[in-house]
């Protein structure tokens, strides 16, 4: 009956903006779970990082640019982890400005109302990343300004994985 499929057509968009709006999370824990191997930008890396600004989630060139750290901040919402995305934090050697490159990719995230750690707790001990208080971030005054959470550091905290973060087994 007519009835039936509208119901399945309806279902379907559904499920498609679910699925689509999991997608970037699934790119950013990619990016995560990539070990750099060098100090260079990973293909990896590369390859996670266009499909995240063809979906329109990153901008073309980092916000924030200092240093070797790369800072995006989302145009839109992305859920991982029980908590909000509001940075993205990709190292890597550019040019080199004399000093120490730590590769890979950091995050910094907002808790959310009934946020529970055990799901990134295990994702960071299965990926050699730590978990840093916000304050032991080492964010750039520009990036904690440009992200106006000032006076939201409870909530915040950043889950690294690079280079430096997987030399450090527990």
């Amino acid at each position: 009956s007519i009835n039936s499929h509208s119901y399945l057509v309806v279902l379907v968009l559904l499920m498609q903006s679910l699925f689509l709006c999991a997608e970037p999370a699934l790119e950013v824990k990619k990016l995560l779970e990539t070990s750099p191997d060098t100090i260079e930008e990973s293909m990896d890396s590369i390859d996670s990082l266009k499909m995240l600004k063809k979906q329109g989630v990153i901008d073309e060139k980092a916000n924030v640019q200092g240093d070797y750290h790369h800072f995006y901040f989302p145009k839109k919402e992305i859920v991982m982890f029980g908590a909000k995305l509001i940075a993205l934090d990709h190292e890597y050697l550019t040019d080199y400005i004399g000093c120490c490159v730590n590769p890979g990719v950091a995050v910094v995230l907002k808790k959310m109302d009934g946020f529970n750690s055990n799901e990134i707790d295990a994702f960071a001990k299965q990926h050699s990343c730590n978990i840093n208080d916000i304050e032991k971030a080492h964010l750039s005054d520009l990036v904690i300004k440009q992200v106006g959470l000032a006076n939201e550091k409870a909530f915040l905290f950043q889950l690294s994985c690079k280079q430096n973060d997987k030399i450090h087994e527990y």
